[in-house]
């Protein structure tokens, strides 16, 4: 009896392995494929078990002044040339293409 269950659980666990979820259309899912690992918070899809994430939280990035649509996709692109003392911030110029980059800085600049 004991074995049956465990075999019964092995196969129901093994049958929604490799099902993971489409990626989201759009800049969400731009955001999801290469921004969440960082900028994810504790509990959001991407995001740390607990504790907070690597980068800023971006939730309400468009109340800090200055970070309009325009901003963020310059330093979405190329951070070091926008915000000289950028670290952490990698490079996306070369990752994501300037649509890409446009309407996820256009998402990004309507959280408030």
């Amino acid at each position: 009896m004991l074995v049956r269950f465990a075999l019964t659980f092995a196969l129901v666990a093994l049958a929604g392995c490799g099902d993971s979820p489409p990626p989201a259309p759009g800049a969400q899912g731009t955001y999801d494929r290469h921004c969440a690992e960082c900028h994810a918070q504790a509990g959001e899809p991407g995001g740390p078990g607990v504790g907070g994430s690597r980068g800023p939280n971006l939730s309400k990035i468009a109340e800090r002044p200055g970070r309009t649509a325009e901003w963020l996709a310059q330093y979405i692109s190329d951070p070091k040339a926008t915000k000289p003392g950028a670290k952490l911030m990698p490079a996306f110029g070369d990752k994501l293409s300037a649509a890409q980059i446009k309407e996820l800085a256009e998402w990004l600049a309507a959280k408030k």
